[in-house]
């Protein structure tokens, strides 16, 4: 079902560049504040090709795109990037730390994946995607014609023939070794003998493809490979395939954070009507506190979130008390919800949220979502958000689970942006991908 291949990655030139300073998150979770500082750290920083600063004179041929494909061009040609001599797969690590002081690893390797319509069975989504975000990632891919990060898939392996591949090769000495700002440490490996490379491509076709993170850049390829087959449809191929990094998801190593929401816009808003909306659907567990215990009591807030991860609750705040919401009715909720889609997307906690809370007892419109939520996996931040003034109302969730991604991509239904934090993030400009 997969198609991957082994590919000529451009990496960063560590003799020119100092690497734990050219690298970055991915553009869609780098807010204005830190794209100037990843401006700062380096005049080599791959922020300069994922997110490039706006300027009040940019016109059609200088802006952030064109700057970009400037940018990577000249960087390729004073060796500041360089491309491999042959083709490989490359093995990905990253070692990190949870809240909780655990430590993790995750392993994968990146290649380059066939792109395939969703309709084909081959490769799933599980996230919506938003128009305007799409547009910005065609103009940026149009202008460079090349790939900076990879998309984020999985891949179902029980007996994880792979893994065991990856695992050895990982004993040896890694071509990248570096720690990001959370303290979590990316290490890189070339796998380029034909027979290696040649049983990880076998292993893989068998299986269907998962995207975990990249939504908007997967189908942003899928339009450009499709606007290339119209103007060229003799070079069809080389716009075929887009860099990913693919893990297992029948291991150990996935670590799904939830992503919570600060809410803002709602009209009129009365809290003692809303309570009584929401204790039609809900049961309410009230935490109160004062200046001196309130640390006591939000740690004990999330504890009790955490606790009751098998039921449909939330967490919420407005800034004088925490509350958690249970649905009373399962039932009910299905109802609500109506006809037209599966068990199992009902019961997504975040479709209740956003269907639910959001729609029918806040009233705020679809159309006007991304106006009015801000989204986050800190919960000091999103508590910050409500004591500042900037937002009324913030929701907290729990993660979803790994099992339920695979069970709404199977049945091709889609949850809400933001439902999904993988983590950590790949890097940004760790192996790029020419397209010509």
């Amino acid at each position: 079902m997969a198609e991957i291949r082994a590919f000529k990655g451009i990496l960063y030139n560590e003799e020119k560049v100092n690497l734990e300073r050219a690298v970055a998150p991915p553009y869609d979770v780098i807010s204005p504040r830190e794209q100037g500082k990843y401006y700062n750290l380096s005049e080599y920083n791959v922020i300069r090709l994922i997110l490039g600063k706006e300027y009040p004179g940019d016109n059609a041929v200088n802006n952030k795109y064109t700057r970009a494909a400037t940018f990577f061009q000249e960087w390729l040609r004073e060796g500041v990037l360089r491309e491999d001599e042959k083709p490989a797969i490359y093995l990905y690590q990253q070692e990190y730390s949870l809240k909780t002081g655990e430590r993790k690893r995750r392993i994968g390797f990146i290649a380059l994946a066939k792109l395939e319509d969703f309709d084909t069975g081959k490769i799933f989504p599980h996230e919506r995607t938003e128009p305007k975000t799409k547009i910005d990632r065609l103009n940026l891919l149009r202008a460079c014609k090349a790939h900076f990060c990879q998309i984020f898939a999985l891949y179902s392996d029980p007996r994880r023939g792979i893994d065991h591949i990856l695992e050895a090769k990982a004993k040896e000495q890694p071509i990248i070794d570096v720690r990001d700002e959370d303290g979590a440490r990316h290490k890189l490996w070339r796998i380029n003998e034909q027979k290696t490379i040649d049983k990880i491509v076998q292993i893989i076709k068998d299986k269907a493809l998962y995207i975990a993170d990249g939504h908007h850049r997967y189908e942003t390829a899928l339009n450009f490979r499709n606007e290339m087959r119209k103007k060229f449809p003799e070079l069809t191929e080389v716009y075929d395939y887009v860099i990913m990094m693919l893990v297992n998801m029948d291991g150990e190593e996935l670590t799904i954070l939830p992503i919570h929401r600060v809410v803002r816009n709602i009209k009129e808003l009365n809290f003692h009507k809303l309570l009584q909306k929401i204790e039609e659907f809900f049961d309410l567990q009230i935490l109160q506190f004062n200046r001196a215990n309130e640390t006591i009591q939000r740690e004990k807030f999330l504890e009790k979130l955490r606790e009751k991860r098998k039921d449909r609750t939330f967490g919420m705040y407005w800034g004088d008390k925490y509350y958690l919401l249970t649905v009373r009715e399962e039932k009910t909720i299905d109802e609500i919800l109506g006809p037209g889609h599966s068990a199992e997307w009902k019961k997504l906690d975040v479709i209740t949220l956003h269907n639910l809370l959001f729609g029918r007892i806040l009233g705020l419109k679809k159309t006007y979502l991304e106006d009015s939520i801000k989204y986050t996996i800190y919960e000091e931040e999103a508590i910050e958000f409500i004591n500042r003034g900037e937002y009324q109302i913030a929701f907290f969730l729990n993660p979803t689970k790994i099992n339920q991604i695979k069970k709404i991509a199977n049945n091709r239904e889609i949850m809400p942006q933001k439902s999904t934090f993988f983590y950590p993030k790949l890097l940004s400009g760790l192996v790029m991908y020419k397209l010509e």
